[in-house]
Parts: C-alpha cells; structure tokens; sequence
C-alpha cells in the first residue's frame, strides 16, 4: 500500500487495497485506481467516504471480467502490483518484478532464446504460453516467439500498476492466454500530475537509467497530456561474479584428437572451450558474455505518449531492447569412449526487438444501462536475432486491429457484455534494423516469404447475480482465423459469499493457442492445412478470508487435467501430447499502519504426460520412464515481501524468494536416450538440482514528497554461497549461471 502521510482506518484500508488491486484497466475500459502522487485522487476521495460495506459492492471494470463487477466477486486470482511496490521491490526488470510478487510463478534461462517465464507449471521452450498487455493491447510477438517486448528493460516508472490474471484467460483476452495475462497499465494524466526526472545506477551487475515523466491536465477542455522517455544501459555482471557453471568434467585437449566418421560427428582435433574444466567450477572462457548484457550493445529505449479527451484515450509507445546469452556449451557430448565435436566454441547468442504502437479508444454511455466501447490499433514488431552461424532471424510483423464491446446492465441482477474483434496481420516484411538485407527466418529461410492472415472474434460474457450470496458467469469466445482451426474458448464460474468474511469461487476454462505463425505457414506450404490448436481445460477452487482488518488469507486448489501441448520437438513447435498437472496455493497479507507482509507458497505437480508417437518433449522424463515431475519446475515456491515505514522518512524493504529444487530436471537429466551412451552430467553431480534462493534488501529516505533515495541490494545470500543464486537452464543438462549479488542506487525527483 501507498503511505501518503495521513494514517487510515485499518479496516478501510483493507478494503482499499482489494478494490485498488482489482480496479483496474481490463478489457473494457478504464477502471477506478489509485493515484500514486502524494495527494489522492478524486476517486480515492470517494472511496474514503464510503463505509466498509459499501467499498464490497463498488463495482469495477476488472481484468477477470468482461461486465462491471464487485470487489469481492471477480471470478479469477487476480494478483495487482502498483508503483509504489514496483518502487518497494527495486526491481531492474519486469522479469524480476514478476518472481517477487506473484505466487508459483518461475523464470528460467535459455541457451539459445531469451529466458522464459512459467506459472502453475506451464512453460515452454520458447515464451508463447501467455499474453502480454499494454493498456489491455497485447504485444506478443507472434512469428516465432510470444512475449518478448517490455520484459527485461530496466526502465519501469511509467508504470502505474500491472494485472497478472493467474490462469487460462482466452475467453477474455483471446489465444495464447494459457498460463495468465500480463497487463501492463501505463501512467496517464488521469494518474500523474507534475513532472518527475528518476535515475538509477548499479555497480557488480552494471546497469543504469534514466526516466522523466510529464502529466497535465486542462479540465475547462477536458484534456490530458502525458508523456513518459527512459533511457537505459545493461552492462551485466562478469564472470567472476556471476559464473557459468556445468555439470560435467571438460576432458584435456591433448585428450581430445580423433572422432569416427561414422559416428555422424566431426573429426580431427578441436579447440576446447576450457581445457580441464572440473564440473562444478566456474567456466572461464573470453566467448561468454556478460550476465544480462544489452542485445548488441545497443541502448534500451522507451517512450510512452497519452492525449485524453473526453470519451477518447490516443496513446503511442515504442520500446526497444533484447539481451545477449551464451551459447549452450553443454550440447558437448560425452560418450564412453570420448567426445562428440557438436559445438565446441561457445557463441555469442543475441535477441533483440524493436516495437512501435498506436492505439485510440472511445467510451460513451449510450444510456443510463448501456456502454459502448471502441478500440482501433497499429502494431509493428521487429526482431532479429543471433546464432551460432550468424543472424538467423530479421524480419518485421504488422498488425492492425479493431475491437467493439457493449456492456448492458439489464436489471440490478443481469448484466451482459457482447463484442467482437478484428486482426489483419502481416508477415515476412523487410526489418528496419537491416534495411539493405531481405527479411530473413531460421524455420522459412532467406528471403524470407511474405504472407497476411485475418482473425475474426466474437466474445460474450453474462454475469447473473442469482442471490445475495450466489453470482454466476458464462463466457465464451470464438476466433477464426486463416490458418488455424476454429478456436473457441468458454468459461464458467459460480462466487459464493455466504458472509462478509468469506468468498468462494469455482472457476472452470478452456484457453486455447494457435502455433506459431511461422509454423502455420510452413506447414501450410508443406500442404499440411490441419491447423490444430493447443487446448487447455482448467478447473480451480479458491478460497478468500478477510481473517482481520490487518489480516487477510486465500488458497486455490488449480488442475490442469486437458493440455493438448504444442511444444519443441525435433527442430520444430508441433503437438507432442498431453500433459496433466495439479497444484495448490497459499497466500497471507497482514497490514498495519506501518507494516506489510505478504507470504505465498505454491505446489504443482505433474500426474500425467502422454506422449504422441514419434515426437520427443523437453517437458519432462516422465515419457521415457523417469520420474513423475516438470523437468523445468521446482514442485515448490515460497515467496515473502516485507515492507516497514521506521518513520515519516525511512522505509525498510526486503524480499524472499526459495525455488525447493527441480528434481524433475534431475530425473531428465538421468534418462540416457542415445544408442551410443552418450552422457554429459558428472555422476554425483546435485548442485544444479538443490534449492534455489533470492534475497534483495532495500532502503528508501524521503525526505519530502518530492525527494525520494534508494538503495537496493540484491541476490545477497551469494555473499557467502553464490550456488543458492543459480538460475537453472532450460533443458539445461545440469548447467546453471549464478546471480550476481549486486547493488543499486535510485534517485526520484518531483516538481
């Protein structure tokens, strides 16, 4: 919660921080939030008048739902970090943001892609098993990656709040929305007043930015003007603070100087990457890169400009970024009788993006019941990206879009929201970033082919309060699309509050995600017109306590028992089986005045994967025998925040994050699928497998309401064990990078 001085109610601010939480930009319009300057909003004063029981029937334009709702009712695990957490965290990425706040989600790192994140066990080898959203406009990337704009800048104070919807959301925000939604809701006029000029600095991991920021409103017009540029720089850690470690003892070059043809290997001898490496210690080699260096070294950049008028919201927004990463040194085999030459030189492996957007939205209450709501967009996304021959990827994507929703209120216990949506997509366009070359795609070669795809959507939502204590949702959406099945998406849920105390929700979906558009249009070419989808059918039960006025408690109980997934399988994104898991959640906040703490621990696990025949998984082992777990999930995820203001000037922060092992990546890693034997973890080998840990600290002085200092460390555990900070591979073969403990000073001025 934000401290603005004046002490509040604690009851009050309760209830304050669950409509906050939930009162935001969904996908319908702009919702009622919280103003992070330090004097309230005019909503905020609103809020403040109100009794306790009337803040539980505020109704909100919620990211779970597509018609207004209550507080206490919206049919989703909605979790809302606002600017003043984002400041509390001291995050240097929207990745890291994410793991401290949200319960059982996980990131993971790549050899080859950027890293990845998950949530409830759902991850994949490339990042496509969730939407991200700018002011409820997704950016996914769709040719080949999924989410991969926005979420390493270190550039962050435009944010006002973000919306993670913990869970399948197709229904709602269309496919890909497996695993959640991110959305992220920018700064406005509406919400920034003023002008504010941040900088930051971090030494061991080296970074910096700076951020300035502008909002004025003309209410004799009813005009806003908002404007937002950050500039930053990634320089990383080195390898002495952050070391790549490998689970295997590299041999001694003299060792290494013959190889069979027939093997289907190189032969003759080799430069090792490092000569006499022992598994377990730090690999030293000139080829890898700074941890989380700038893709190309170029400098991150985002701009951000709204104009609201009346019922209309214009807004524009480039980002550009991408980061470098080693090549994967652990695709050395060892067979018993030696060592197989696949790739011995560790590369220099980049991807970077550039992204542009144009949106205009249109609100207007047709009547007293009736709301209609317009929003027409422009999207450009460029990416490129290196391998181990050299550029694999250049190419540019163009979307343009149209969405119609009317939500009508149809009695004070019906409400119905209907709509439909428009994408025209096109592919294979000339990157900006390398104007003299043909669009060029590792699956679609050089040049790269140019094509357009259309996608038409429908979209309803009823909401029926039955009784006081029983309200039911019915949802569903349909997408048609040029190369893919027809696509549709129910959902159905039941809220029950049978006192003030207590809410229930029983929550049911089915989501579902197209391939690839890379994909769709190779096996389109290769006359192969099936199209099939990815399908997940979810179910979970969640429970909510408001315990106390300073306590408050939620579980869910979540089973994926349907996933169709479409995954890497033999050099291609293809169906591969059925994947089947469960899981359970805790969550506790506790508030003062002065004081919060918020605990969260999550559980998931795989019961069952069928595997279709002739593909293989990176998933899991379990297929080949071994175990019965997530090879790239640790079953366990505990999460603290604390934060305590010590006086009107000095506040304290501090996170916890503890990933309980991956003992299903230890069980893929024993599984030994080669005829020849090949093998490239040391036996005894477990450091790769045991917890993994993350401490920050930080420290803010405000002197003023104006003047606000920060200093942050971070990873400070890997002051005494730097293997409690690994981050774990993809498909790693028991190889990980240590986090660099580090540490940051932030400077934010107001005028």
């Amino acid at each position: 919660m934000v401290w603005n001085g004046a002490l509040m109610n604690a009851e009050v601010t309760i209830l304050l921080s669950l409509l906050i939480a939930l009162s935001s930009t969904g996908p319908t319009d702009a919702g009622v939030h919280a103003d992070t300057d330090p004097g309230k909003s005019a909503a905020q004063e609103d809020f403040f008048d109100m009794s306790i029981e009337q803040l539980m029937e505020v109704e909100i334009a919620s990211a779970a739902a597509l018609t207004p709702t209550s507080v206490r009712i919206a049919p989703a695990a909605v979790t809302t970090i606002t600017q003043e957490e984002i400041l509390a965290s001291g995050a240097r990425s929207l990745f890291e943001l994410l793991d401290i706040y949200v319960p059982n989600l996980q990131w993971i790192r790549h050899h080859w892609e950027a890293d990845h994140l998950g949530l409830r066990g759902i991850i994949n080898d490339r990042d496509d098993k969730y939407l991200l959203l700018v002011n409820g406009r997704v950016m996914n990337q769709r040719t080949h990656y999924g989410a991969l704009s926005e979420r390493d800048l270190v550039l962050l104070r435009d944010i006002h709040h973000i919306d993670i919807v913990r869970g399948p959301g197709s229904a709602l925000y269309g496919p890909g929305a497996m695993s959640m939604v991110i959305n992220i809701v920018t700064d406005n006029a509406r919400t920034f007043k003023g002008t504010e000029v941040s900088s930051r600095v971090g030494a061991f991991e080296e970074f910096y930015s700076a951020e300035v920021k502008h909002g004025q409103t003309e209410p004799e017009n009813d005009l806003g003007v908002f404007f937002y540029a950050g500039v930053g720089k990634y320089v990383g850690a080195d390898q002495s603070d952050a070391p790549q470690i490998y689970a295997f003892d590299f041999p001694n070059e003299s060792s290494y100087s013959w190889w069979n043809p027939e093997w289907g290997v190189n032969t003759g001898p080799a430069s090792l990457p490092a000569d006499a490496t022992e598994a377990g210690k730090p690999l030293e080699n000139p080829t890898i890169n700074r941890d989380g260096e700038t893709h190309r070294n170029l400098y991150p950049v985002k701009l951000h400009a709204e104009v609201t008028k009346g019922n209309w919201d214009f807004w524009a927004r480039y980002t550009r970024g991408g980061r470098q990463f080693p090549w994967d040194v652990g695709t050395l085999a060892r067979a018993e009788w030696g060592w197989a030459d696949w790739n011995l030189e560790p590369v220099q492996m980049s991807s970077g993006y550039q992204q542009a957007t144009g949106y205009a939205a249109y609100s207007k209450e047709l009547d007293s019941s009736t709301t209609l709501n317009l929003a027409f967009s422009y999207d450009m996304f460029d990416f490129e990206r290196f391998g181990d021959t050299g550029l694999v990827d250049a190419y540019r994507e163009d979307e343009y879009y149209g969405k119609v929703l009317l939500n009508w209120r149809i009695n004070d216990r019906h409400k119905l929201a209907v709509g439909t949506e428009f994408s025209h997509e096109e592919f294979g366009l000339k990157s900006p970033g390398y104007p003299d070359e043909p669009a060029q795609n590792g699956l679609l070669g050089d040049p790269m082919p140019r094509w357009r795809t259309l996608m038409f959507s429908v979209l309803a939502e009823y909401q029926w309060i039955i009784t006081d204590q029983w309200t039911g949702f019915l949802g569903a959406r349909l997408d048609e699309h040029t190369y893919t099945d027809e696509m549709f998406s129910p959902r159905a849920a039941l809220i029950h509050t049978p006192n003030p105390k207590d809410t229930w929700k029983l929550l049911w979906s089915r989501s579902v995600r197209a391939n690839f558009a890379e994909e769709l249009y190779a096996a389109y070419l290769a006359g192969d017109s099936s199209g099939a989808a990815e399908k997940l059918d979810s179910a979970e039960l969640r429970y909510e306590r408001v315990q106390s006025p300073r306590l408050t408690l939620a579980t869910s109980a979540f089973v994926h028992y349907d996933l169709d997934l479409i995954t890497y399988s033999d050099g291609r994104s293809v169906p591969v089986g059925t994947q089947r898991d469960w899981g359970l959640e805790f969550e506790a906040t506790y508030r003062t005045d002065r004081t919060r703490v918020a605990f969260s621990h999550g559980y998931t696990k795989l019961y069952d994967f069928d595997l279709l025949e002739g593909r293989t998984t990176l998933t899991t082992a379990e297929p080949y025998g071994y175990g019965d777990d997530l090879a790239n999930w640790s079953n366990h995820v505990t999460k603290i925040t604390a934060r305590r203001k010590l006086d009107e000037e000095w506040t304290a922060d501090g996170s916890l994050r503890v990933y309980w092992g991956f003992p299903g990546a230890k069980d893929f890693d024993e599984y030994d699928p080669s005829p020849v034997n090949f093998s490239v973890i040391e036996p005894g080998w477990e450091k790769a497998y045991r917890a993994n840990v993350y401490l920050n600290l930080g420290l803010q002085y405000a002197p003023t309401p104006n003047l606000t200092v920060r200093i942050d460390g971070y990873n400070l555990l890997g002051v005494f064990d730097e293997d409690l900070n690994k981050r774990n591979y993809y498909n790693g073969h028991g190889d990980y990078r240590s986090h660099a403990p580090a540490v940051a000073l932030w400077l934010i001025c107001r005028f």
